[in-house]
C-alpha cells in the first residue's frame, strides 16, 4: 500500500487527465490503463505496481511545464515516487 496525502492524489489525478486529454483514444487498452490507474488513486488504500508508479512518473512530467502546479510538490511527490519505484 502507498501513503500518499489528498494533495498527491490531487496532483496525479490532474497529471492523469492532462495524459488522457493529450492521448489518442484510438488507443484504448492503454485509454483504459489511464481509467484504472485514476480509479485505483480515489481509493483510500492505494495499490500501484512498479509499472504503475513509473508511468505516474512519467505523467507528472506534464505538471513540471504546468504553472497551475506548485512545482515543489510536483518535485517532492516525482521523488517519493522514484523511491517507490526503486525499491527492492
Amino acid at each position: 500500500m502507498i501513503e500518499l496525502s489528498k494533495k498527491e492524489k490531487d496532483l496525479i489525478l490532474a497529471a492523469i487527465q492532462i495524459e488522457k486529454e493529450n492521448q489518442d483514444q484510438d488507443d484504448s487498452e492503454e485509454f483504459k490503463e489511464m481509467e484504472d490507474l485514476e480509479a485505483e488513486i480515489t481509493r483510500e488504500n492505494v495499490f500501484l505496481s512498479r509499472p504503475q508508479i513509473d508511468c505516474v512518473i512519467y505523467y507528472l512530467g506534464a505538471l513540471f511545464q504546468n504553472s497551475d502546479y506548485e512545482q515543489s510538490d510536483v518535485i517532492a511527490l516525482d521523488a517519493k515516487l522514484e523511491e517507490l519505484s526503486h525499491l527492492p
